[in-house]
């Protein structure tokens, strides 16, 4: 519900770290982004779960970009909109594992863990995910919260709109676990700025300026936040997106290329906004931890569905008899427990 996310968005810090890397190890984390990839489309990924499919993953923030035109308002095609925000996408750790090699530096960061430390006052601190965003000119990120992970539910086995709408409601906190993000940003691209709503959907945005080697670190479980337009403000929406696409630089530029590895479109090293998430599981302690671990894939649909519908019920949303199936009432469940911010 909008007043748990305004507290909990005034409740903690954004921390800046600049610089955030010695230089020679931001040049490497620069160098393997660069000679990595193909990196696919975010769009492409998909939860396992019974309700795998069924509404597209991010369907909360995308409706709502769709319905305000964006950061400047813009009247397009939903179409046009969506490519505005079909942004590029890859794993490189999970876990502390390491999925795509030459990022581990970036991981076991001290000062990432002194602050999300200090955002959620825990002091066990276990990496989560860290994970490449990449954005083309023209693109934006739409504002949303980012996804939180319960204790018997994450990602991968519940649909990411869905597992929002639990940390919007405030019906499930005693499963949650708090979660620290530091956004780092690599390269030189124009525009791209991170606004971020630190007072609620209610209160102004603020905006971090990203710069190469840097990062701000906060809680985007519970802050409104999104990436404003890459490029200059009038730049177009990119008309190559295509389902299946994929971007990779290629030693002089990089290069957007069909499912069929065709050429679509090149940009200028320089042209396309890096960013690298680090997100982190915070506890009070080893236990807690231990516990968290140990409940993966035990909050079942059928329980999700019990706290919803009984607090629809008590809204008099729905009747007392009335059994809905979530996909279908998935407007109703944003509608309810979301208020984004009025952008201007």
């Amino acid at each position: 519900m909008t007043a748990l996310l305004t507290s909990a968005a005034r409740a903690t810090t954004a921390i800046e770290l600049d610089p955030l890397l010695p230089v020679a190890d931001a040049d490497a984390v620069n160098r393997a982004v660069l000679s990595g990839g193909p990196y696919g489309l975010y769009a492409a990924e998909r939860s396992s779960g019974p309700l795998e499919s069924k509404v597209t993953e991010r369907y909360d923030a995308a409706r709502n970009y769709v319905a305000t035109g964006g950061y400047l308002g813009v009247s397009e095609p939903p179409t046009t909109l969506i490519r505005r925000t079909g942004y590029f996408r890859s794993t490189l750790m999970q876990g502390g594992r390491v999925v795509t090699p030459g990022f581990e530096a970036l991981d076991v960061l001290p000062s990432l863990y002194d602050a999300a430390r200090e955002i959620h006052a825990k002091p066990v601190v276990e990496p989560a995910i860290l994970y490449l965003n990449l954005l083309v000119p023209g693109q934006e990120l739409a504002i949303h919260i980012d996804v939180p992970e319960f204790a018997g539910a994450d990602r991968s086995i519940t649909p990411q709109w869905l597992l929002v709408i639990m940390r919007a409601s405030g019906l499930f906190e005693d499963l949650r676990v708090p979660i620290a993000t530091g956004i780092t940003y690599f390269g030189d691209a124009p525009g791209g700025a991170l606004r971020h709503y630190p007072d609620g959907p209610d209160g102004p945005g603020q905006r971090f300026e990203p710069s190469d080697n840097t990062a701000l670190v906060l809680d985007t479980d519970s802050r409104y936040h999104g990436v404003e337009r890459v490029g200059s403000p009038d730049e177009p929406a990119p008309v190559e997106i295509v389902s299946g696409a994929s971007l990779q630089h290629d030693g002089t530029d990089w290069v957007m290329a069909g499912p069929s590895g065709d050429e679509l479109r090149r940009y200028g090293t320089n042209d396309v906004r890096i960013s690298i998430s680090w997100k982190a599981y915070c506890f009070d302690d080893a236990s807690d931890a231990s516990a968290f671990e140990a409940s993966r894939g035990t909050l079942t649909i059928a329980e999700i569905e019990r706290r919803l519908f009984a607090d629809l019920r008590d809204r008099d949303l729905i009747g007392a008899d009335d059994r809905p199936h979530l996909p279908d009432i998935v407007d109703l469940l944003i509608d309810t427990y979301q208020r984004f911010p009025t952008l201007s």
